[in-house]
């Protein structure tokens, strides 16, 4: 047998086949050999280095059948020898890639984690959702025995080891370092006779999806505070739309209530990272002695009173995904080198760890401080500032969006009257009193009014003497609560406030909110015990205390 005639005859082979000489070069090839070069990841197959073959001890008249490594690929080789002698090999896959593109155009189209394996536990085929959820790439495993992955280290106690030893359909929730449950499903594919071809395992990120739902709680109860009508947020959503697919880091500036974390959300909704984490910290919520473990994590033993096995840190679980630090301003500036550095290096340091971790994060933060603040180097380093506000987003407050009162109104009057039962709505003279309102509270305060509204109102038409009434009751609680009330103007004594004359209102406010922990100090002895009886944070009472504002002498 002579090449040409050789070179004739794979040509009238269906599926792909090429001849290499004894020294491993390519001689010929047919037409569907290009169909596999996607599993080789080469433009065209020129020598047999370009292809790891794992030679099997079946035999079958002459042909010894082969694996290719990190593929699904497998068929046979022949010896042949030409008519000088000379000796070569014929390879001859065995698949028909026609069903092979079906099966991997279908696969790829299921949003949960697919591999397909042969009844030896080999590892035939997975799906690109695989490299996202697992924490290993496919092409590490892909033409693999399921045992030899086990030896690797990349999988413990395997379901598809089960699978094949019961041929049994297998359920399994598996919990992964980085906290990500996957629910997986092992279901055996059998012959007519009840002999075990393989098998299908898929996984759906159960973590995912309760996040999925968590956020689509959140957005029902908080989408209004992206609902609007005002030129200056149809403006932002603009903004956000052109911004939201790239990573660049993102700095929302507002007051309290505006709804800083609902853009934050909107962002991470309509980015590429969607499908990741969205993973908010609110900064001044997290005690200062604590803050370091809590962002960045420790190793296992890092410090007296540790989690044994350590803990993941609030970054790094974030890895993949979008990170929101609310409140940003409230890091201790020791903490903000540390997070810059995070942010430089795309790597998070766990404490007591010797090698850092290669992270991949988008940043969007947030914050209630003026820019002027922000430009206070005593405040907030100026080159963190700088890295985070790549696209700076000011947040209006709600009396300087007019437009957007009664949009918001109507929508939480839905809310609440379908949560109470009741059929309150608003006449225009309430409307007018809302619109002349400042809410200094923005939305959150918008939304209190309206709930107390639907609760108290003994009609289910709102007029104005009622919605005064009920705005009147969220001053007189700002009063005693928050403490808008100076030194000689303000007399405090038997846990009374009498005004006796008017004053600077940030002075009446620190007064009294001095005079409310101390006392609430007293009572407690602990600073836990006193934030919460007066309703903030106990890292805020901690802050104070430490920064001299309120003396316990």
């Amino acid at each position: 047998m002579d090449l040409p005639m050789l070179r004739n005859m794979i040509m009238n082979i269906d599926t792909p086949a090429f001849i290499a000489s004894k020294e491993g070069i390519i001689l010929c090839r047919n037409f569907h050999l290009k169909y596999i070069y996607q599993h080789l990841d080469i433009d065209e197959l020129k020598s047999l280095d370009e292809i790891k073959f794992k030679k099997c001890n079946t035999e079958e008249g002459g042909m010894k059948k082969f694996v290719v490594e990190g593929t699904p690929l497998t068929g046979y080789e022949y010896q042949i020898k030409f008519c000088n002698n000379t000796e070569c090999m014929l390879y001859v896959f065995q698949r028909t890639f026609t069903s092979e593109r079906i099966i991997s155009n279908l696969i790829e189209h299921i949003d949960e984690v697919v591999v397909i394996f042969d009844q030896d536990g080999v590892i035939q085929r997975m799906n690109s959702i695989c490299d996202q959820l697992l924490p290993f790439n496919r092409k590490e495993v892909i033409g693999k025995n399921i045992t030899q992955l086990v030896k690797e280290g990349k999988v413990e106690n395997p379901i598809i080891t089960e699978m094949i030893n019961t041929k049994q359909k297998v359920y399994r929730d598996i919990t992964y370092p980085d906290g990500k449950v996957i629910s997986y499903t092992a279901i055996p594919i059998t012959s007519s006779n009840g002999r075990l071809k393989g098998g299908v395992l898929t996984g759906r990120d159960v973590s995912r999806v309760i996040n999925l739902a968590k956020t689509s709680s959140d957005k029902n109860d908080l989408a209004i505070e992206y609902i609007s009508s005002s030129e200056e947020i149809e403006k932002i959503k603009a903004i956000i739309s052109r911004v939201a697919p790239s990573d660049a880091s993102v700095f929302i500036i507002g007051e309290s209530g505006v709804g800083k974390e609902i853009i934050a959300r909107s962002i991470w909704n309509q980015s590429t990272r969607r499908n990741k984490n969205f993973v908010a910290i609110n900064c001044a919520s997290i005690p200062a002695e604590l803050i370091e473990s809590e962002l960045f994590g420790y190793e296992k033993g890092a410090f007296t009173g540790a989690n044994k096995e350590g803990k993941i840190g609030l970054i790094e679980s974030a890895d993949g995904g979008t990170l929101f630090l609310d409140e940003i301003g409230e890091l201790p500036i020791e903490t903000q080198k540390k997070f810059l550095r995070v942010i430089q290096e795309n790597a998070i340091m766990r404490i007591g760890g010797v090698k850092p971790k290669k992270i991949n994060v988008r940043y969007i933060s947030a914050t209630n401080k003026t820019t002027e603040e922000l430009k206070d180097p005593k405040i907030f380093r100026q080159d963190l500032y700088y890295r985070l506000n790549v696209i700076p987003l000011i947040i209006p407050p709600l009396r300087k969006r007019k437009d957007d009162i009664l949009p918001i109104s109507n929508y939480y009057i839905d809310v609440f009257n379908s949560r109470y039962n009741r059929k309150v709505e608003l006449s225009e003279e309430a409307e007018e009193i809302l619109l002349k309102n400042d809410w200094k509270g923005n939305i959150r305060e918008l939304k209190n009014v309206i709930e107390r509204l639907v609760i108290l109102s003994a009609q289910e038409k709102i007029f104005s003497e009622q919605i005064e009434r009920i705005l009147a009751l969220g001053h007189i609680k700002n009063l005693s609560d928050e403490g808008d009330v100076s030194d000689k103007n303000i007399e405090i004594a038997d846990d009374k406030i009498v005004i006796n004359d008017f004053m600077n209102i940030d002075d009446a406010h620190r007064i009294v909110e001095q005079e409310i922990l101390k006392k609430a100090l007293s009572k407690y002895g602990s600073i836990t015990k006193a934030a919460t009886a007066v309703g903030i944070n106990p890292s805020t009472v901690y802050r104070k205390i430490k920064s001299g504002y309120i003396n316990l002498d």
